[in-house]
């Protein structure tokens, strides 16, 4: 049975609310309160999209669709029913898309709307002692503006529900999306084996030797396209085009009869001419293969992606930064090894860096005379530079060359030390 009061706040909730409230709803800062709230519906409901930046831009759009609408409401401009929003019902479908489930998008929702009712609330507080208005009328107003907004976010909330479970039911008939899926069980570790009718509908070849490619700024149609090329280019005939999120996708090429040097090196050269950005997984075998193939590749794309910008190759295969992804699993104590090996060497000076370019070349190309040639440097200035490092490090160099290599490759993963 609906109370006395619950029957009086819904009745106030049709009502505009008093004309002081009104200014005060109007004077909200909404760009600041838009980045609030996205940063809180980040948090709470989708922290594994937190890198995701196309993800927060339609996130950022919803919210402020939501927010001018709210505070139209709120000023007496817009009925809460007649509310209709693009921007929230597109979020909705692009959640559907990336198979969010509906509880982030309802967690998502109660916590946005109640940072909207802090940040209105505190502000009708303020202006209340301000103005120096009744106790009695401050305490009814703020009831109102609370049944107001809340009775808006119940009004687009259900309609954004329903628009979820629309898309959803659609993308759950399209095979696309059933491949998908399948591919996410298999990722997650929840398929050990495939009955024929799923492997249908893979059309990918699970026993094969798999090496997977993480195409960091290729979407999955762009993926597709490419996908030709890069078959035509290795004469792979098994291939599998599955997007990560709503800008990065994964590609895996398979092979029944493994793969060989040469067939790798004509992936890497048709990704360079292609002009792509991508990271390369080793070859690996059957089921458990396919999972670990794209988790090398996602690892040898945090190494790509950590690396200077100017340094930062367009493609990487996994052989090349296996020590890095190894020591980089505890950022921590690589920092400490790097410290503790270069030394002064590892600061942030012009100087610093000239003497890590110099040490590196010498150790990679073997003399100094390749090295002076590398750098465009006279052979003394190699040579005095070197010197000047085995000063600064208290050993000579040959000592611990392999810690200087491996620190040096390190460093341009970390920031260089004050």
């Amino acid at each position: 049975m609906v109370s006395d009061a619950g029957l009086f706040l819904a009745e106030r909730a049709r009502e505009p609310l008093p004309e002081w409230v009104r200014e005060m709803a109007a004077g909200v800062d909404l760009q600041e309160l838009c980045e609030r709230v996205v940063g809180r519906d980040i948090a709470v409901a989708f922290p594994s999209l937190a890198d995701d930046a196309e993800f927060a831009d339609h996130l950022r759009a919803s919210v402020r669709a939501n927010l001018h609408a709210l505070q139209q409401v709120l000023c007496g401009q817009l009925a809460p029913a007649q509310v209709r929003l693009e921007q929230p019902f597109e979020f909705a479908r692009v959640q559907a898309r990336l198979r969010i489930p509906q509880t982030a998008l309802q967690r998502s929702y109660r916590v946005g709307f109640f940072t909207m009712w802090q940040e209105w609330a505190n502000r009708l507080r303020a202006v209340a002692d301000a103005r120096g208005v009744p106790r009695d009328e401050a305490l009814r107003a703020f009831a109102h503006l609370t049944v107001t907004i809340f009775d808006y976010q119940d009004h687009v909330a259900s309609q954004v529900a329903e628009h979820y479970a629309r898309a959803d039911e659609a993308l759950n008939r399209s095979r696309t999306h059933v491949r998908q899926g399948l591919v996410r069980e298999i990722l997650r570790g929840e398929l050990l084996s495939l009955p024929p009718s799923d492997l249908l509908t893979l059309d990918y070849d699970l026993t094969a030797t798999h090496v997977a490619v993480v195409l960091p700024a290729v979407v999955e149609g762009l993926a597709g396209r490419l996908v030709i090329g890069l078959r035509a280019a290795t004469g792979v005939r098994q291939s599998l085009v599955h997007p990560l999120d709503l800008r990065r996708t994964a590609v895996w090429l398979g092979r029944t009869r493994g793969w060989t040097r040469d067939t790798a090196q004509r992936l890497r050269d048709a990704l360079l001419a292609a002009g792509v950005e991508a990271s390369l997984s080793e070859p690996q075998p059957g089921l458990t293969g396919f999972r670990h193939a794209l988790e090398q590749a996602q690892d040898v794309e945090a190494i790509r992606t950590a690396a200077e910008p100017t340094r930062a190759p367009q493609v990487l295969e996994h052989r090349d930064v296996a020590l890095e992804i190894l020591l980089m699993r505890e950022p921590d104590r690589a920092r400490s090894f790097v410290r503790a090996a270069l030394g002064p060497l590892a600061h942030d000076t012009p100087e610093a860096a000239r003497l890590r370019e110099t040490l590196d070349a010498s150790f990679r190309l073997g003399t100094h005379v390749a090295a002076a040639e590398h750098l465009q440097l006279h052979e003394h200035t190699v040579r005095n530079r070197l010197h000047k490092a085995e000063e600064l490090l208290g050993h000579p160099l040959p000592e611990r060359r392999t810690e200087l290599q491996v620190a040096l490759r390190l460093l341009r993963l970390l920031d260089p030390a004050p």
